[in-house]
């Protein structure tokens, strides 16, 4: 894995020591190497973790005719069986890299290359003769890539990090607050920065010298269901797997896997072992609150298949490493998960450079609880509009309101309520009008908080129902908040993380069947399970499924309370964005009752950012 900048103009409006200082912010995603190349007024720069071909695989990298110069972050799979194509067609090869594969494929092939290499990837190549930028992003958006246009400058990066030196740049959107507030993330292609965009998951771009902004369109996105999509048998399902371990599992350098104790990592796991020759390498993070902990389990698995296994307390990350961390993110991320995940890739950067995830295995197999979508629900209370009207046009914002509140909404409505953390709700802890400060309901366009979400769920239908919400999942909460999760946890770590549930291989094979044949008779997961039961103990897969849950509402009154007050007290006297006697009220609950985490993890996490960055809104 690695991290890129390119900077492409026919002026110097950024200098190069400005975009070289602008490159260094990318050294933890790349500190063995760094590389350049300069011509005229563009420049790319690249920083490299070395994965595979130690020797000759730096970039940028200039194709063999000299016209295109790449920069690229990414795997790919695949790469020898386009290598031997490539050569079959007459190319001649001077590495054994997959960035030459890619290159060499985009010289012969064009914007077709995007849809033939299977793999992990985001890229900007630079057409010397036609002045002209092609870039593009994996399928779900595994590997980043941002974008922004100003005053005739193009800058692409992998990340957000490098237009922190650049100027101009820095000025917060609020709709990427309430995004945040909202759903824990910022989806695509909003950015936490008003200028910068990020590239949606699945898309490429075509910019040339003098655009305003670059073409973009979309090259791949998830199938709706396929009715002549057969079901795959068992053992053909199983050896789909082990072929896509074997091949995630190629890497000069040592390879391991994160073992949460759930079916999809310990399926990894089990299938990995088969693949090794030596004890796999496994790593697992354990908490004190037995609720929240997965690790006994982890380690059953880890002595049935013999790995070399080590445990990380997550007690042990305290609240100037978390300051640190929030502070450290591209952009404010508030999925508590991060930081068990950070602490978790920290750890395993110790002892090897590349980990397997199970990222990706809930949504395409079906394992949330959530997709069983209970039709047991208490029903529909009449006269809803009366009492959501009545609550609008009073600042009453009682507790326990939301127990009634809820059961007046229509069966979409409530998709919406269980979907976000804020909302367009008159009710206490799922107000956003509450949350923000009066100034900025309309900046902050609080009755269209929905809209991200739903823009990508009309692709699949006007009715929801468990297919449509699984398959808007994948554009949604995996690709914008797991992946992202994965991505920056393990990047500021300097670790690459595989993910081989989202190979394209299985994709193919699984996403065209409509989930009601993923999840049989209420049975989550229905195609692994009996993978599951023939690999792994019993205590993996009988029982209901467990997260990786941080228990927030006591770390934030226990552990991490002095950087919560630190971030709230700062915001409190630099960022007027926030109601914060409605965050007092919520933290004075918290510390005296217990009960609230999220509701205040997920403004504290945006401070934590700010102040670090000393940001404006």
């Amino acid at each position: 894995m690695c991290g890129f900048l390119a900077i492409l103009q026919d002026a110097p409006r950024i200098e190069l020591h400005t975009a070289q200082a602008a490159a260094d912010r990318l050294a933890h995603r790349g500190p063995d190497g760094s590389g350049k190349w300069t011509e005229m007024q563009v420049m790319l720069f690249h920083r490299r973790l070395s994965i595979i071909d130690l020797a000759t695989g730096q970039q940028p990298m200039v194709s063999r005719d000299q016209r295109y110069v790449i920069v690229f972050n990414g795997e790919i799979y695949n790469y020898a069986e386009i290598r031997d194509e490539l050569i079959r067609e007459g190319i001649r090869f001077r590495t054994q890299s997959d960035t030459e594969v890619l290159l060499e494929g985009f010289a012969r092939r064009g914007a077709a290359i995007v849809g033939q290499v299977n793999g992990i990837f985001s890229f900007v190549v630079w057409d010397r003769l036609n002045k002209v930028a092609f870039g593009a992003r994996d399928r779900l958006g595994i590997k980043p890539l941002c974008w922004a246009v100003s005053g005739g400058t193009f800058v692409a990066s992998s990340t957000l990090e490098p237009f922190d030196a650049l100027p101009g740049f820095g000025q917060v959107d609020p709709v990427a607050v309430r995004d945040l507030l909202a759903f824990d993330y910022i989806p695509s292609p909003r950015s936490i920065l008003q200028k910068v965009q990020k590239l949606e998951p699945g898309c490429r771009f075509l910019w040339r010298l003098g655009d305003e902004a670059p073409r973009i369109e979309r090259y791949w996105a998830p199938p709706g269901p396929d009715i002549q999509a057969v079901v795959p048998e068992e053992g053909d399902l199983e050896r789909l797997l082990q072929h896509v371990v074997r091949r995630q599992m190629i890497s000069d350098v040592p390879v391991g896997v994160f073992l949460s104790g759930g079916i999809d990592s310990s399926l990894l796991l089990a299938l990995m072992a088969r693949e090794s020759e030596k004890p796999v390498r496994s790593f697992s993070i354990a908490f004190k609150d037995a609720s929240a902990d997965e690790s006994s389990i982890a380690g059953l698995v880890a002595r049935q298949f013999g790995t070399d296994h080590t445990v990380l307390p997550a007690e042990d990350f305290g609240p100037d490493m978390l300051l640190d961390l929030l502070g450290r993110l591209d952009e404010p991320f508030a999925d508590p998960a991060l930081v068990p995940t950070y602490a978790l890739a920290k750890m395993t950067a110790g002892h090897v450079k590349v980990a397997l995830s199970g990222d990706g295995g809930d949504e395409v197999f079906g394992g949330y609880p959530k997709y069983l979508m209970d039709n047991n629900r208490p029903p529909r209370i009449p006269g809803s509009w009366l009492l959501d009207r009545s609550l609008r046009v009073s600042n009453w914002r009682p507790r326990g309101m939301a127990h009634l509140y809820w059961r007046t909404l229509s069966p979409e409505e409530r998709i919406r309520w269980s979907w976000v953390r804020y909302g367009d709700f008159p009710i206490f802890r799922k107000d956003l009008r509450q949350v923000l400060a009066a100034a900025y309901h309309d900046e902050a366009r609080v009755s269209e908080y929905f809209e991200p979400w739903a823009r990508r769920a009309r692709q699949y239908g006007a009715s929801i129902d468990r297919d449509l919400l699984m398959r808007a999942d994948l554009e949604t909460y995996l690709s914008e908040n797991c992946l992202v999760k994965t991505d920056r946890a393990s990047m500021l770590a300097s670790l690459e993380v595989r993910v081989p549930f989202l190979d394209e291989l299985i994709l193919d094979r699984i996403l065209p069947l409509h989930a009601d044949r993923k999840i049989v008779n209420g049975t989550l997961k229905a195609l692994l399970i009996p993978i599951a039961q023939r690999l792994l103990p019993r205590q993996v897969w009988d029982r209901p499924k467990h997260g990786f849950n941080v228990p927030l509402d006591k770390f934030l009154s226990g552990l991490w309370r002095p950087a919560f007050d630190a971030a709230i007290d700062w915001g409190e006297q630099h960022i007027g964005l926030f109601n914060y006697p409605y965050l007092r009220r919520l933290q004075a609950i918290s510390r005296s009752e217990s009960g609230i985490g999220r509701e205040l993890w997920n403004p504290f996490v945006f401070l934590a950012w700010a102040m670090r960055r000393k940001v404006t809104v």
